[in-house]
């Protein structure tokens, strides 16, 4: 009985070296032949080209100016300023009642309150020529 436990034991390491063996050789390959076949092309069926960043400033705008998309180049959204326009947060304190008719000002033209009140403080400050 022990002799037959033991050599089931050795069975299952030796089954599961194998497998592992397989595992690693496999590794790294493609799923199945139709994708490596196509792994090396673009939706377009060209070869997708890969694009260097740009070293200099001056770099980047020529190639902004040919037509490539500033992502394409680079960059990214995180960290854009608006310089001047840094936004900063105030509160008001209003009635419930002025607050329903900004809440319904706000539905009959499809934005939010905060973007009414905004445009609002805006066209109000234009007025006063400040």
């Amino acid at each position: 009985m022990q002799k037959q436990l033991k050599t089931k034991r050795v069975m299952r390491k030796k089954n599961a070296s194998i497998e592992q063996d397989q595992l690693e050789a496999n590794s790294g390959q493609p799923s199945s032949p139709t994708e490596a076949a196509i792994s090396g092309l673009s939706q377009s069926g060209e070869r997708a080209q890969t694009k260097k960043i740009p070293i200099t400033a001056q770099e980047a705008d020529r190639r902004f100016d040919e037509g490539e998309s500033v992502f394409d180049l680079g960059f990214s959204k995180t960290g854009w300023r608006r310089p001047g326009l840094e936004p900063k947060r105030f509160n008001v304190d209003v009635p419930a009642h002025l607050l329903e008719k900004l809440d319904n000002a706000a539905q009959l033209r499809g934005v939010t309150r905060q973007a009414l009140v905004k445009t609002w403080l805006f066209d109000r400050l234009v007025q006063e020529g400040k």
